[in-house]
Order: C-alpha cells, then structure tokens, then sequence
C-alpha cells in the first residue's frame, strides 16, 4: 500500500508571481512583445477627469482578452479564475494582495462607455498595426470567407414578416455593364429601378431582432450571424464583419474586401473564396483591382448540362448551334445579366453577360498555380475559424445585439492575431539564441569581444 499524502493545505509559501508562471506560459510572450499603452490614449475621451479614479482601461481590456484568449464562457466566471490564477494575475498585474475587480466592473463599464463606439475595432487594428510592424504580415493571397455564430436566441420564438429583398452591392455596377452590352447590340439602355417591390418572407427572432435565420445546408436551423473574414496568407486576420445569417455571403463580400483592398493597394495577386461566392458581378470587380479570383467548381443543374454542353458559339453572327435543337438567335439582354437566345421551336437559352470572367475563373481553378494557392485555405482561412470555435468560444454567443456581437468577435480575432504573433516572434527569438550559443559555444576570442559589446549584450538579453 502506498502512504498517504500528507497535503499541507496550511503551508506557507514564500514565492513572487515571477517565480511561479512558467517560462513558456502564453501570458509572458504576451507580456513581452504585445503593447497594450495605446488602450489608456484610445479610451481617454470616455473617461470624465472629475471623481473618484476609475480601473484602468488596460487592466478592464486585459480581463475581456483573458476571457477570449483562453476559451472562457463569460466575464463572471473569467473574474472567477483570476482570483486563483497566477498567470491570468501575472498579466493584469494585481498581485494577491489586490482584489480582483468584480465581473459587474466590465460590464456596466461596457455598456456605459464603449457599447455604441469603435473602440474594439481600433483595438483590433492597433494589433494587427504591431503584426505589420513585426513584419509578420503577407497579402500576397488573400482568403476571404464566412463562418456562423448560434445566436443566444430561441428559435421557437419568432414571427413571420414579408420584407423588402435586401439591394444586391453590385445593382449598380452590373446595370452599367449591362447597357454596355445592350449597346452593342443596339438596344435600349435600361434605366435604374424606381422601387425595390420584391418581398422576402422572413423569421425575425423575439429574443434578438438582430439575428438571422440560417438555412444552409446540413447545418441546424437557427437563428445565427455570420462573420465575413478576410485573412492573409499567413493566417492573420485583416477584417471581419458581422451580418444575419440570413444575408448572402455576396452581399456581406463588399465591405471587408474593399477595405483591405484599399489598405493594402497593389500588393494583393490572388483572392481565394468558397462556392457561395460565385457571382459575375464579384469576379469581374476582383478581376478589375488586378488580382486573381480563385474560386471552386460548382455543379450545374443535370439539365443545364445536357443542354449548355452541345452548344457551339459563332462570334460573328452572334448565334449559338446547338446539334439537335438547331440555331439559337439572339433576341435581347435582360435587367437580370443574361443575354437570351431563341431557336424557330421558342426555346430559350440565357447566357450571363459575366460569361467570360466566369471561363477565366475555371481556367484559373483548372491551372497548376490555382491549385497550389487554393490548396492553402484549409491552412489559413478554414483553420482561423476552425480555432475560433475550438478555442476561444466563437461557436455561439451569449451577446444579443448585432452591435455586441460585432464587438465581440473583433476581440476575438484580436486576441488570435496577439497570440500567432506571440508565439512566432518567441519561436524565432530562441531559434536565434541557439544559433548564438552553437556560434559561440568554442570560440573564446568571440565570446569575449561580445562581452564587451554592450549593443550585443543587450539584444541577446531581449531573447
């Protein structure tokens, strides 16, 4: 029989916070390479200068990205193991002698001070500004793509309304290119609508309004956002924006990618995107910023195919000769962007004014090249999310409020972009001391002029 372990419940321990978080915890690389300053100057003009001073605005943000960081459900529980946790105190900087501020302190400070600003997202662009200053940043190959968050919504409590379909992004530029081809082809020019009239039946969920209706696929239906994310080729994410699950992927494409396309102009080559992306409209816009669209096959219907497959085109008549059903005629362009085409028996074939982007996107898919890039999204994009919802608590939300939500999941991707940086810049500081110490290991001449150099000295002492 093995003795009985004396646990010494009563000991005392006669230790410093330094001593006791290990070398290697993530909270130290934190400590060391990330800057959280700039949060007191971002914060300031929320703060009133009159009263009784207020927690810290770092130590207040530092709780919330514990929180996520570390795959924690919810503020009272992240307050709960800070009181115990010598790492999570070693962070915050408030030794065992201080009390933990309590999980009321964040939220009222929240919901009183930063619920209706932008100041979570100059926190996340503050961070990826330090991984470009790092250097760590590539946008050669852009990845663009959306993943669903559950909403803390019933999805048995809601109500059926007929609402206005949503305005598609590119209404405008695809009416341009439209008339362009009417043109061509001598016909009218059409004008732009004078009313959106079309309906959609819509659930709008009674517990958050905000939320949309997802109806995708294999996936539960619930209600749910979606978080369209652009990350580079080195997986840190650049934008996000949060939408109703029941918005389009195309629709929510817009303004994450015009941002970074702006950002960083003309360092873009490829843009890689899933299936739900495929529109003649976005292709053509990607195309026309001078980078590649990178996009899967995606199946036709079966009769499509049989039809679409014996079709021969003749430029210079401007005619389809199909094997069996004879010569398709053109008749006119539609507001929708197809060019329809007519045979002597009245059957129709629509033919998108986008179909020469969409065969360069198949010759793009179909090449080497667009196969290796491709290849790269499970890598990048696919595994952003995929630790998102592992690790940090992104598979739903406790939040309701398209604003909070937004919230947080840019700090959830600010913490994710803080800690790849982290443990890429600490890999390479002790890669780089080993070199040193193989370096130095037998040359004594070496190993004391470095002793001299003070510059030296103080560059391996940062290791």
């Amino acid at each position: 029989m093995a003795r009985k372990l004396q646990y010494g419940k009563d000991e005392m321990i006669l230790s410093t916070m330094e001593m006791l978080v290990p070398e290697n915890h993530l909270v130290r690389k934190l400590d060391k390479y990330i800057k959280f300053d700039f949060i007191r100057e971002l914060t300031k003009p929320y703060y009133s200068e009159k009263g009784r001073p207020g927690y810290d605005p770092v130590v207040l943000f530092k709780i919330a990205i514990i929180k996520n960081l570390f795959g924690i459900p919810s503020i009272r529980q992240t307050c709960e193991e800070l009181k115990v946790n010598i790492a999570y105190r070693y962070f915050l900087g408030i030794p065992f002698s201080e009390e933990i501020p309590d999980h009321s302190t964040y939220s009222k400070n929240y919901t009183n001070r930063f619920m209706n600003t932008n100041v979570y997202e100059e926190v996340f662009t503050n961070i990826l500004a330090q991984v470009i200053d790092a250097g760590l940043l590539d946008v050669t190959n852009i990845n663009i793509d959306s993943t669903h968050i559950k909403a803390s919504a019933n999805k048995r409590k809601y109500i059926d309304k007929m609402v206005e379909k949503e305005k598609s992004i590119f209404e405008d530029e695809m009416l341009s290119y439209i008339n362009e081809h009417r043109k061509d082809d001598d016909s009218k020019p059409l004008p732009p609508k004078k009313g959106n009239n079309e309906l959609k039946r819509k659930k709008e969920s009674k517990t958050d309004p905000d939320s949309g209706w997802l109806h995708k696929g294999e996936k539960e239906h619930q209600f749910a956002y979606n978080a369209h994310t652009v990350c580079d080729k080195n997986g840190y994410i650049l934008n996000t924006q949060v939408l109703p699950s029941n918005v389009h992927d195309t629709q929510g494409f817009g303004n994450p990618y015009r941002e970074v396309t702006n950002t960083y102009k003309g360092k873009i080559k490829t843009v890689a995107l899933d299936a739900g992306y495929i529109s003649g409209p976005l292709i053509k816009e990607i195309c026309d910023n001078g980078q590649l669209p990178l996009l899967p096959y995606k199946r036709a219907s079966r009769k499509r195919n049989e039809v679409y497959k014996k079709l021969n085109y003749d430029e210079n008549l401007n005619i389809y000769i199909h094997e069996e059903k004879g010569i398709y005629e053109y008749v006119n362009t539609t507001r929708q962007g197809y060019k329809v085409y007519r045979n002597k028996n009245k059957e129709e074939i629509r033919i998108s004014v986008y179909e020469d982007y969409h065969n360069y996107v198949r010759d793009l898919r179909l090449s080497d090249y667009g196969k290796e890039i491709y290849g790269k999204r499970k890598e990048t994009i696919e595994r952003v999310f995929a630790d998102a919802k592992e690790r940090h608590a992104m598979r739903y939300t406790h939040y309701r409020g398209k604003k909070k939500v937004s919230d947080h999941v840019s700090l959830i991707f600010t913490c994710m972009n803080m800690k790849k940086m982290a443990n890429f810049l600490e890999k390479i500081a002790l890669i780089t001391l080993d070199i040193f110490n193989l370096i130095t290991k037998n040359d004594k001449k070496l190993i004391k002029t470095i002793k001299k150099d003070e510059n030296f000295k103080l560059m391996i002492s940062s290791f």
